[in-house]
C-alpha cells in the first residue's frame, strides 16, 4: 500500500488495485476505524545490532490508541527520554513518562547557530561524544523534523550508560566549521553557541510534578449534539409536512427504550414545546408501526427510502460514515435547512434552548458549532452540498444525487460549483443540458467583450424563454444600476429585477440584497439602499464580500450611487 505503482511497465491491473485498496482504507477512517482495527501501539528493543525484540507488553506502549506521530524529549529534565505520541483514538495525545529506576550516565547539548552562517536552531549540526569506554563516537544531528508529523525537541540527548569520564566533545557546524568544546561533564545539560568553544552549564528549571491519567479508555458516547455552522436543506422525505415553520424531526421506534424515554420527557413538558412554536413530526421507523399510539406530536412512518435519505444525509454533513442511529433527531430552521444534528436523546430544555437561536447569524453559528474559543483565522463556512451528494452517488442513487443539488440550488441559487456538479450528473444520466446554460453563456460573451446591448438583450431573451434563470436576471440588474454609462443605466428597472430576485428567496441571499441596495440608490432611494446592503453585511459569509458591501454603505450614506 506505501508504494505507488505508477511507474514504467505497470499493468493497468495493478494501477486499478491500489486505487481500490486506498478506497477501501480511506473508507475505513471514515467509518471511525483504523488501518487494521484498534491497533495497539509497538515498541522494539535493538538487541545490539543481532535482530530487534518486542517489548511492547511490559514497556507500557501498548495501548489500542493508533498511535501515529511519537517524540521523545526530557520533558521532565531528569536524564532520561519520555515520549509524546498522538493518536487517532482516544486520548488524542499522551505523555509516556519514562519512570525506569536503573539511572545511567547523560548527556543533553543545545545547540545555537548565529542566524547569520549558521541557521539560529543549528540545523545539520552534528555532536560526536567520544568516552573512555570506546572509540567509536556517539553521534547525534539536529534534524528539521525526524518522523511522521513529528519534531522532537532541539537538545541533542546520549545515553551515556556507566562510563568513566567524557574524553571529547566534538561540534560540526553546518557551514563546515567543527571543533572540540571544553567544559563539559557528564549527567548534565548544556548550551553551545556558534563560535565558542567552552560550553555553558543550563539552569534545570523548576518543574511541577506530573499526574498521572487514567489508563482506561473512555467508552463511546450514545448521544451528540451536532451544531452546523453552515446549514444544508434536508432532502425530500415524502413522509414530512411542507411547512414554513422550525421543525424537529424525530426517528423512533417503539421498541427503542431510549427513544420512549425521550418521547415521554418531551410529553411532560409540551406546554413550553407547545408555547415556543416548534412543531415535532415523529417519524416511525418500525416495520409495523404502533397500534397504541399516545404522544402528543404528530406521528408518521417512514420509509427505508426516506431513513436512508437521512443516514446519507448525516454521513454527507458530518464526513463520518458511521450509521445513524435510534434516536436521532433533525432541528430544522424555517427555511427547510438543518440547524443541529441530535445523535441518541436530547432533552426537550436543549431543543428549546437551541431553537432560540435558530435566527443566529453566521459568526453565532459558527461560535455555537466549537466546544472551545478561539480567533478564527479562515473564512466563515459555506453551505456546500457536494458531499451530500457524493454519497448518494456512492449509495448508488444518482437521481437522488442530483435532485439534492437543484433543491440546493432552489435555495441558493448560482453557485458556480454546484451548477458544475449539476452538469457532470446531467450528462452522466443522459438528461439534456438546459437551453438555458448555452444562453447564459452567449450573453456572457457579450459582456465580457464590453458590447453591452447586445449583452443585455440577451440577457433579456434568455429571461423571456426561461423566466427562472436567476444568474441573468442578476447580471442585467447589475449592469442596469450600475454601468458608468447613462445611456445604459435604467434604474428602474433594475429595481423591479432585484426585487424579484429577493423576494424569491425570502430576502435571505445577500448577494440579491446587495444588488437591490444598487438598484435603489441608482433610482436615488438611499435610505431603502442602506437598508438593503446593511441587511446584505448580515447575511454576507465571506469577508471580502463583507468589505465591498460596506464601502458601498459608505457611498449611500453620503448620498451618492455606486458605479462599476
Amino acid at each position: 500500500m506505501s508504494q505507488s505503482p505508477l511507474a514504467v511497465n505497470v499493468s493497468d491491473e495493478s494501477v486499478l488495485k491500489y486505487k481500490q485498496g486506498w478506497r477501501a482504507l480511506n473508507r475505513l477512517l471514515h467509518q471511525d476505524r483504523s488501518f487494521s482495527g484498534r491497533e495497539r501501539n509497538c515498541v522494539f528493543i535493538n538487541c545490539e545490532g543481532k535482530g530487534f525484540a518486542d517489548n511492547s507488553a511490559i514497556s507500557g506502549f501498548d495501548f489500542p490508541d493508533d498511535a501515529r506521530a511519537v517524540v521523545a524529549t526530557d520533558w521532565d529534565f531528569d536524564g532520561d527520554l519520555d515520549v509524546w505520541v498522538s493518536c487517532r483514538n482516544a486520548p488524542r495525545i499522551r505523555l509516556l513518562e519514562n519512570r525506569s529506576l536503573n539511572k545511567s550516565d547523560w548527556l543533553g547539548i543545545k545547540l545555537e547557530g548565529d542566524g547569520s552562517l549558521v541557521n539560529k536552531d543549528a540545523i545539520g549540526a552534528k555532536v560526536h561524544v567520544l568516552t573512555d569506554q570506546s572509540d567509536k563516537p556517539i553521534i547525534r544531528t539536529v534534524y528539521a523534523g525526524d518522523g511522521f508529523l513529528s519534531q522532537s525537541g532541539t537538545f541533542l540527548h546520549f545515553g551515556l550508560g556507566n562510563i568513566g569520564k567524557l574524553d571529547k566533545v566534538l561540534v560540526f557546524w553546518p557551514d563546515g566549521t567543527s571543533y572540540e568544546v571544553k567544559g563539559i561533564n557528564k549527567s548534565a545539560y548544556y548550551s553551545i553557541k556558534y563560535g565558542d568553544d567552552i560550553a555553558q552549564s543550563i539552569k534545570i528549571p523548576e518543574l511541577e510534578p506530573t499526574t498521572e491519567s487514567p489508563q482506561n479508555i473512555s467508552p463511546d458516547e450514545d448521544e451528540a449534539r451536532i451544531v452546523l455552522p453552515a446549514r444544508l436543506p434536508l432532502p425530500d422525505i415524502e413522509e414530512l409536512p411542507k411547512i414554513q415553520k422550525p421543525m424537529l424531526v424525530n426517528l423512533w421506534s417503539a421498541s427503542c427504550q431510549p427513544c420512549i424515554e425521550e418521547l415521554q420527557e418531551w410529553s411532560d413538558n409540551i406546554k413550553i414545546i407547545k408555547e415556543s412554536g416548534l412543531h415535532i413530526q415523529l417519524l416511525n421507523v418500525d416495520i409495523e408501526p404502533p397500534k397504541n399510539y399516545q404522544y402528543p406530536f404528530a406521528n408518521s412512518s417512514i420509509s427505508l427510502k426516506g431513513i436512508r435519505a437521512l443516514d446519507l444525509f448525516q454521513k454527507g454533513v458530518l464526513d463520518r460514515w458511521v450509521d445513524l442511529p435510534v434516536p436521532s433527531s433533525f432541528l430544522m430552521d424555517q427555511y427547510g435547512d438543518v440547524a443541529v444534528i441530535y445523535k441518541g436523546k436530547v432533552s426537550a430544555n436543549q431543543v428549546i434552548s437551541d431553537f432560540k437561536l435558530l435566527n443566529a447569524n453566521h459568526e453565532q453559528r459558527r461560535s455555537m458549532a466549537l466546544p472551545f474559543q478561539g480567533l478564527f483565522i479562515s473564512p466563515l463556512p459555506k453551505p456546500d452540498p457536494r458531499r451530500i451528494s457524493s454519497q448518494f452517488l456512492d449509495a448508488d442513487q444518482p437521481q437522488e444525487a442530483l435532485a439534492y443539488l437543484k433543491k440546493f440550488d432552489d435555495r441558493y441559487p448560482n453557485d458556480p460549483d454546484v451548477l458544475r456538479m449539476i452538469k457532470i450528473l446531467k450528462g452522466g444520466l443522459g438528461i439534456p443540458i438546459d437551453e438555458a446554460a448555452e444562453m447564459m453563456a452567449a450573453a456572457n460573451k457579450f459582456r465580457e467583450a464590453g458590447d453591452k446591448e447586445r449583452a443585455i438583450e440577451s440577457y433579456k431573451k434568455t429571461l423571456s424563454r426561461f423566466p427562472k434563470t436567476l444568474k441573468a436576471a442578476y447580471n442585467l440588474a447589475y449592469i442596469l444600476a450600475t454601468d458608468k454609462d447613462i445611456k445604459v443605466r435604467r434604474p428602474q428597472e433594475s429595481r423591479a429585477l432585484a426585487l424579484r430576485l429577493c423576494k424569491m428567496t425570502n430576502n435571505k441571499n445577500p448577494n440579491y440584497l446587495d444588488l437591490l441596495s444598487m438598484a435603489e440608490a441608482s433610482c436615488g432611494n438611499f435610505e431603502s439602499a442602506i437598508s438593503a446592503v446593511t441587511e446584505a453585511i448580515k447575511l454576507y459569509e465571506n469577508q471580502l464580500d463583507v468589505s465591498s458591501a460596506k464601502l458601498r454603505l459608505e457611498l449611500y450614506q453620503s448620498g451618492k450611487t455606486f458605479i462599476k
